[in-house]
């Protein structure tokens, strides 16, 4: 019993952390900037910009390489170490140890690194404008699930509210002192007010999952908004984000427009790399080299036994005409695989060999591939310049369109207060006058749902101007905090 008890403890307290743990909007982003998928893209092809950076960097120092070899030769072929034919079989062994590297292209490596560490920089500015975009949709959903709870939460007044007016009207039926038509109003009233709180309650857990896309957070995680009151999220004046003044900003400081200024920096020293491969290049190389070579079959020689002369006698008479030339016999021998190495070291010490030169490289024709790369360059830099070009006019835009948007949600949101003020104040007295029999439940309910309708309408309006607003300091480099 006592540790199914200690079980239960244990459990209610992880249910009570995970109805603690509230979410606000820095955690939000700060989770979103460590998991999500779009920014570990963006990171991934920065690292890949940096390896080709490095790289790049060292190709300055050239190639070297070695290189080994073991076989048998078989029927006529080349001693290595001789340089002689034979048609015996040998085992054979080569070493090369080959090194090389430009003196002059024309600053075409140089250019090149210089391209690739633009690359790199604008590969970083990308992150930070991957950041941004995704900092932004974080806040907009995180404001749009603040309002769908501000709407669980009126729907929810609403109809505690009508519930108490059933009750009492319940009561008034019972005592005879109104009909029974004010209750059942009501009581439609009531069924609709459950539904549209369900309709709420349903926007919430759909907004909350939205969320939690942006954050790469799992759909089944506990998951809860902390209480951040609208009333005080901090604005900066409307006046200190005039759409000149914050485009001036925005336009050194965009992430977009500065992984744009990279990149068309990038395209030019490629142009220059590119017109570097069109001339001559001018390289040294060296190598070191050895080999070994030994035959597998040992050759054996027999000659005729010794003569006491070379001239043959006849009847004891030597004729010194006839001249006799000894005869040898050949044969091959496998050589045991103990003397298979034999001279190994030998070998390797008189077979060493070395060489150093310069080489110059002169294309004379390729199929015109470095002319055509080199005009390729510079159409590339014109399109790099075009699409930085584009996005200044896109970022004026929607700086334009996003004061304007402000100033209209501001208006849109004075207004609504005026109206739910006006709402308040009727409602109050339909519900005096409700109470005292001088009004019928029709228009009571008329005037309840109107209050409750400006209500929504005015939390609508004031997250709206709230984003608004906080897009316009965002173009202005302030980031998204709440």
């Amino acid at each position: 019993m006592y540790w199914l008890f200690a079980v239960l403890l244990n459990l209610s307290n992880h249910q009570a952390l995970a109805q603690q743990d509230k979410w606000d909007l820095r955690r939000c982003v700060e989770y979103a900037y460590n998991n999500n998928i779009s920014i570990k893209q963006a990171d991934i092809d920065a690292r890949v910009a940096k390896l080709s950076l490095e790289q790049s960097k060292w190709s300055q120092f050239g190639q070297a390489s070695f290189s080994t070899s073991m076989g048998l030769n078989f029927g006529r072929s080349i001693n290595p170490t001789t340089n002689l034919f034979t048609t015996n079989q040998s085992l054979y062994q080569n070493y090369s140890l080959q090194a090389g590297a430009s003196l002059f292209n024309w600053f075409s490596l140089r250019r090149t690194i210089e391209a690739n560490k633009y690359n790199y920089d604008a590969q970083m500015a990308n992150i930070d404008k991957v950041k941004s975009d995704v900092a932004l949709n974080v806040a907009a959903a995180y404001l749009t699930a603040l309002l769908a709870r501000e709407q669980v939460n009126v729907s929810s007044a609403k109809l505690q509210l009508t519930k108490q007016q059933l009750d009492i009207t319940r009561k008034m039926v019972d005592a005879g002192t109104v009909p029974e038509l004010n209750a059942a109003e009501l009581e439609a009233q009531f069924a609709t007010d459950t539904s549209t709180l369900i309709s709420a309650q349903e926007t919430y857990g759909i907004n909350l999952l939205q969320l939690k896309a942006f954050l790469s957070l799992d759909a089944a995680v506990p998951f809860d908004l902390d209480n951040t009151p609208v009333e005080s999220i901090p604005l900066e004046p409307i006046a200190e984000l005039q759409p000149d003044l914050v485009y001036s900003l925005a336009e050194k400081s965009y992430p977009l427009q500065r992984m744009n200024d990279l990149r068309f920096a990038a395209a030019q020293k490629n142009v220059g790399a590119v017109k570097g491969q069109m001339f001559p290049t001018l390289s040294i190389f060296g190598g070191l080299g050895n080999s070994f070579n030994n035959e597998l079959r040992q050759q054996i020689v027999t000659r005729q036994p010794d003569q006491p002369t070379n001239l043959y006698a006849v009847n004891n008479v030597f004729d010194t005409s006839i001249v006799y030339t000894p005869y040898a016999t050949q044969a091959f021998v496998k050589q045991p695989f103990s003397k298979v190495f034999t001279g190994y070291g030998t070998q390797l010490d008189n077979n060493f060999r070395q060489q150093i030169g310069l080489s110059l490289n002169v294309p004379i024709f390729n199929g015109n591939l470095a002319r055509t790369n080199f005009q390729k360059a510079k159409l590339n830099v014109q399109t790099v310049d075009l699409q930085r070009k584009n996005d200044l006019l896109t970022l004026k835009q929607n700086i334009y369109q996003a004061y304007n948007n402000a100033v209209a949600a501001m208006q849109k949101y004075e207004a609504n207060k005026k109206a739910v003020s006006t709402a308040v104040r009727s409602f109050d007295l339909a519900s005096k006058r409700y109470n005292i029999g001088l009004l019928n439940t029709i228009d009571y309910l008329t005037n309840q749902n109107n209050m409750f309708a400006q209500q929504i309408n005015l939390l609508s309006s004031h997250y709206d101007f709230v984003f608004k607003m906080k897009v316009l300091e965002f173009y202005k480099g302030m980031g998204v905090k709440l």
